[in-house]
Order: C-alpha cells, then sequence, then structure tokens
C-alpha cells in the first residue's frame, strides 16, 4: 500500500466516506441471507467460530464488491438526483483509495474463508463478487435491460455461500433459498427503477421504465412476482419447512401481489411495492427459521 494511501487511511473523515460506500445496510441483508443458510444447516456440522469467520468473510467481500459498484459507477452516479451525492460522485473521497481498498478487504475476506471455513466457500463468494463488481456492473448493466434479471443471481447467493461456509458442499435446501431471491430480485428493483425513471434516463444504463415503457415494467413486477410466489412455496413441498411457514409466507404472497396488481392499476404505487418487497424476503427468510426450531 502506498505512503499517500497510508496517510489517506489516517485520516478519519475518510474512513466515513468509506463507510458509505460499503452500503452497510445492503451488506447486513446480505448477511442475514447468509445466517439464513448457515442456520438451516444440520445443528451438529456448526461450530461458533465457522459462523464467525464465515460472515466476516462474506461481509468483507460484499463490502469490497459494494465498493468496486460506487467505483465503476461513479461518472453515471453524478447524474442522477439519487445518487449525486455519493462519495465519489461529489469528489468526497479519491477513486484510487476506494479501488485499492476494496481490493484489500476482498483478499482479507478469501484468507479468512480459506483458513476458517473451506475452499469451496471462498471460490463461491470470489465468483459472487466478480459476479457483481464486474460483470453486473461493467458489462450487464450498461448493455440489456434485462441486467438484474442475469446480474440478480450475484445478489441470490449469500444463503449457498452460508450454508458452503458450513457444510463445504452445496445441497439443494440453499439452492431453493437461491432461486427464490433470483426471482423476487426483478419484482423487487423493477418499482425503484420506475420511481427513479427520470434519473435513469439521464443515464447510459438501458432500465426495463426506459427502453420498454412504464405498462411493460409493471406487467413484468406482476409475473416476476407471481414467480417467485410459486418458488416461495418449494421449501414447503420438499419438508423443508412446515405449516407455520406454509401459512405466512401465503400471507405475504398474497400482499404482495395485490401492491403489485394495484401498481399495475393505479401507477402510482411503485415506491410502497419496493418497500413491502423488502419485508417481504426478510419475513420469509424470518419464518423459515422459526420453523426449523424443534
Amino acid at each position: 500500500m502506498s505512503l499517500q494511501l497510508t496517510d489517506q487511511l489516517h485520516d478519519s473523515s475518510q474512513w466515513t466516506e468509506l463507510y458509505k460506500v460499503f452500503k452497510i445496510k445492503v451488506v447486513a441483508v446480505m448477511l442475514f441471507s447468509a445466517l439464513v443458510g448457515m442456520l438451516i444447516t444440520p445443528h451438529s456440522l456448526r461450530t461458533a467460530n465457522q459462523v464467525i469467520f464465515g460472515l466476516t468473510g462474506i461481509g468483507l467481500a460484499a463490502c469490497g464488491s459494494a465498493a468496486l459498484n460506487h467505483r465503476f459507477d461513479m461518472d453515471e452516479d453524478k447524474k442522477m438526483r439519487r445518487t449525486k451525492k455519493r462519495p465519489l460522485a461529489v469528489a468526497k473521497i479519491t477513486p484510487e483509495l476506494v479501488e485499492k481498498t476494496a481490493y484489500l478487504v476482498i483478499v482479507m475476506s478469501m484468507a479468512i474463508l480459506i483458513s476458517a471455513n473451506n475452499l469451496l466457500s471462498a471460490g463461491l463468494t470470489l465468483a459472487t463478487t466478480v459476479g457483481y463488481s464486474i460483470i453486473y456492473t461493467k458489462w450487464l448493466k450498461p448493455s440489456t435491460p434485462q441486467n438484474i434479471v442475469i446480474g440478480g443471481l450475484s445478489g441470490a447467493m449469500p444463503p449457498l455461500l452460508g450454508w458452503t461456509c458450513i457444510t463445504g458442499d452445496i445441497a439443494v435446501q440453499p439452492l431453493l433459498l437461491v432461486l427464490i431471491i433470483f426471482t423476487w430480485t426483478p419484482a423487487h428493483f423493477w418499482p425503484l427503477a420506475l420511481e427513479h425513471s427520470s434519473d435513469y434516463a439521464k443515464t447510459k444504463w438501458p432500465m426495463l421504465p426506459i427502453t420498454h415503457g412504464k405498462q411493460f415494467t409493471h406487467l413484468s413486477i406482476i409475473a416476476y412476482a407471481l414467480l417467485t410466489a410459486a418458488t416461495s412455496l418449494l421449501p414447503f413441498c420438499i419438508r423443508m419447512a412446515g405449516y407455520r411457514y406454509l401459512a405466512v409466507v401465503c400471507i405475504l404472497n398474497a400482499r404482495w401481489l395485490f401492491l403489485c396488481y394495484q401498481l399495475w392499476l393505479k401507477g402510482n404505487r411503485s415506491y410502497a411495492v419496493f418497500r413491502f418487497s423488502i419485508w417481504y424476503i426478510l419475513g420469509l427468510f424470518l419464518i423459515l427459521l422459526i420453523d426449523q426450531s424443534p
């Protein structure tokens, strides 16, 4: 690490800006998903060290990935009202510091996962990091309106990462959770894209509301919400969860589908759909954990 970079890190204000580019709130949701993947493993396989080091390694990789996302989106962020005050967009922090810090925490992540967990969890975490920060941010996002559909796989991976941290293998249970998040992501993100469509129109990103119009986006949200509702029943179908899970998930699905229908009908409920989608996925995972309890 260069002397200049070391000096920058001694500046407490730079740590404040790094905290912002790490997207800690988003990382916290990812870590919750990873924890769910850990807690659905057989109890006899889990140790406190595996859980703590696994979450630390996954969290560091997610922070590095978020920082690289900020770095690569810097020029477009300046054009949008929602993002124009981000640290890199207003030059409160240098791109060099963000990049080098991101690479440093990703290397730390790999070292922790390899030494405290296993090679499979480290490899999948690295692949997820590259998938989000490079493949999605630099390639998919500016090239196709289906960017969030294809790129959503990276954001769906935490349950599998958590599972592999404990078991060192891949199984059906975490893959079902990956599938649920994968189908949920477009219906979660597109309402936000609708809310900020005028902003996205200023950028090079071909977001669905801009390329295909709001009505098509409304229908796409309903389609993916229905797909998510269907996949959310699979844990019950394979007896991974019981009737408590089924009852709560049916209520969550009914509410979410109703909000999506209202969005299609009236066209002015996009933020309500986005906000509830967060509670939807958190509620689904929470009841899944509760239903795992003896």
